[in-house]
């Protein structure tokens, strides 16, 4: 096992925002929670909570996140000052750099799906989980990497598949070296997001998608619908075209990807 401490975290570290406060913990039940709590009472942006394991760990529309020792299980806190619409354009950022972060670290070609999952082989192997303050006034991401989690500890009844990024490379990767790469991709896809707008994120989301140009199921809250996923908009919005050509906007609910369009 690769060692994978505080002080090699905080070591490694070369960003110059992101990551240079740093919480590390052996066991919590959510890295999101304890950040949330944070930035709450005004902890600044830029502080990383990281986790050796998570009892509690969640992802996306309240379901739980296996989060077994092995894996890199962490929390951004950020202050973007972005309208409330515009946050999920800050996910997709975030995949962007978790998808180079692998590439660079392992040399596995990583892809994204809407909104913000990591896929490599077309199997999921990182989450990402935002949750925002009122009125937008802190977003908290939420990064989970199956890095060097056992094929005997990743979740079955997903209705997907999952990987890990060990499984993909034949063996154990630098979780240290990956965390390093991440904060600094994030750290980048960040600050493009807010010196040029939104328009480097969705570029960037759009050369990795795989779900863009392919045959979607959207489950929402309350129906589900098939169509051609076209596009992204501005918010980072799915843009989802009917069998009889009228366009469905996305902003939230369980996105499927079934086939080439």
């Amino acid at each position: 096992m690769d060692e994978y401490t505080s002080e090699r975290l905080a070591g490694a570290l070369d960003t110059r925002r992101i990551g240079r406060r740093l919480r590390w913990y052996r066991t919590l039940p959510s890295t999101n929670d304890v950040a949330m709590r944070l930035a709450d009472l005004g902890e600044p942006e830029g502080v990383v909570i990281v986790a050796e394991e998570q009892t509690a760990g969640r992802g996306r529309l309240g379901r739980a996140w296996a989060s077994p020792r092995g894996g890199v299980w962490l929390s951004v806190i950020l202050r973007p000052g972005l309208a409330v619409s515009q946050v999920p354009l800050v996910g997709l950022a975030t995949a962007v750099a978790a998808a180079r972060a692998i590439g660079e670290s392992t040399g596995l070609a990583a892809r994204v799906k809407w909104p913000n999952d990591v896929l490599v082989r077309g199997a999921k192997v990182v989450g990402i989980l935002s949750e925002t303050g009122s009125g937008a006034a802190w977003v908290v991401l939420g990064v989970g990497i199956n890095a060097n989690v056992p094929r005997v500890l990743l979740p079955k009844e997903t209705g997907y598949p999952v990987t890990s990024l060990a499984e993909c490379s034949g063996g154990p990767v630098d979780r240290v070296g990956l965390v390093r790469t991440l904060l600094c991709e994030i750290e980048k896809a960040y600050d493009a997001l807010q010196d040029e707008g939104a328009g480097p994120v969705l570029t960037a989301w759009r050369e990795l998608s795989e779900t863009i140009g392919r045959v979607v199921r959207v489950h929402g809250a309350t129906r589900e619908f098939e169509g051609l996923a076209t596009d992204v908009d501005a918010d980072g919005a799915l843009l989802v075209r009917l069998p009889d050509g009228r366009v469905e906007r996305v902003v939230a609910g369980e996105v499927t990807v079934r086939g080439r369009g």
